[in-house]
């Protein structure tokens, strides 16, 4: 069993990991790239790397993962009158970013679709390679455009237990 020490840290390297993509979320809205989500992605590679030499993905993805999936689990619950969801963010995405990121984010926008698809997108990893992740904050950028009006706080407001979310949320 973990030391209360070792689950603050845990909570705290969540809670880093969700700053940072909350910032790449609202930085693909307010100047719509594939860039901010890419150059997060990096980061979390990069801590990888280090924590985790000789693993495919680490700690940092995993968590990173987690919380994306979180979000677009809270995105599609809010959502879920909205039977067109999937493809108004993805036609934000194809205006915005362009046809090859929408054909990219179409392999995960199941997340948006339904908690089946959801628990499916993680087999795409191996396809996206390193834009696995960056197609979670473009769908949720898409999201926070459309029916957000480009507001990140309405990402925010999704979540019970404010902006970040905590260990106990995402486990």
């Amino acid at each position: 069993m973990a030391s209360k020490q070792e689950l603050r840290e845990v909570e705290q390297a969540a809670e880093a990991i969700g700053g940072l993509l909350m910032r790449a979320v609202e930085a693909t809205v307010t100047e719509p790239s594939p860039v901010p989500s890419r150059e997060a992605v990096g980061e979390f590679l990069s801590i990888d790397r280090s924590a985790a030499p000789d693993s495919v993905s680490g700690p940092a993805q995993l968590l990173a993962t987690l919380t994306l999936s979180r979000w677009l689990g809270l995105a599609r619950e809010e959502l879920a009158d909205r039977p067109q969801r999937v493809d108004e963010v993805l036609a934000w995405i194809e205006e915005n970013l362009g046809k090859r990121y929408r054909a990219r984010a179409r392999y995960t926008a199941s997340a948006l679709e339904s908690e089946d698809g959801a628990g499916e997108i993680t087999t795409y990893r191996p396809a996206l390679q390193d834009d696995f992740l960056a197609t979670l904050v473009w769908l949720l950028a898409g999201a926070v455009a459309v029916y957000g009006g480009g507001d990140i706080e309405w990402l925010k407001a999704l979540e019970p237990a404010g902006p970040s979310a905590t260990v106990s949320g995402l486990l």
